[in-house]
């Protein structure tokens, strides 16, 4: 009884093998670009590709993702220079305010709330964390900028009203109105 047991289990083993041989994963995922130690894939520029996509309303067509394949390069790149920048300087503050309010507005262009941005991506097989991380990066940016320039700016009142006086003199009162 053991052995015709046995025998069974391994002829099913055996069929199982040759029938699911096939059924292999192929997802290829090539390093496209390397930008100091971090590296772009075929996968994140695909993510970047459809995402534009998605939140411009465009239709995923070959054409379309061709068309926008060295804007999601250039974008990538750049977000790679500017992550290596943030963890250099060790920014760690951003305005937590202005990230819910880009995605509720990105939400509310496609006519939905976040949960719904939330399913809309998923639907569309984009991952929905590279792209809060994507705005989060460009706000620690702004943030780092912010205070390697905030002692460079020098504001001169004095210019600032007799270059209004300036332009006062030759406007009409509602021109001004509108300067104001």
């Amino acid at each position: 009884m053991k052995k015709f047991s046995l025998i069974i289990i391994s002829s099913f083993i055996l069929i199982n093998n040759f029938y699911f041989s096939n059924l292999q994963s192929a997802i290829i995922n090539n390093i496209v670009v390397k930008v100091g130690v971090s590296l772009i894939t075929s996968v994140d520029i695909q993510n970047e590709i459809i995402t534009n996509l998605v939140i411009n309303k465009q239709e995923v067509t070959q054409k379309s993702v061709n068309d926008n394949k060295n804007y999601a390069v250039k974008n990538l790149i750049n977000k790679s220079i500017k992550r290596s920048e943030i963890n250099k300087y060790e920014i760690k503050d951003y305005n937590k305010k202005d990230l819910r309010n880009y995605i509720e507005n990105i939400a509310k262009n496609l006519n939905t709330d976040s949960k719904g941005l939330k399913e809309i991506f998923k639907q569309s097989n984009i991952d929905h964390e590279a792209f809060v991380e994507k705005h989060k990066i460009e706000l620690l940016w702004n943030t780092l900028i912010f205070q390697i320039y905030r002692n460079q700016t020098n504001i001169n009142i004095v210019e600032v009203e007799n270059e209004v006086e300036k332009k006062k003199k030759n406007k009409s009162e509602e021109e001004i109105v509108k300067i104001k």
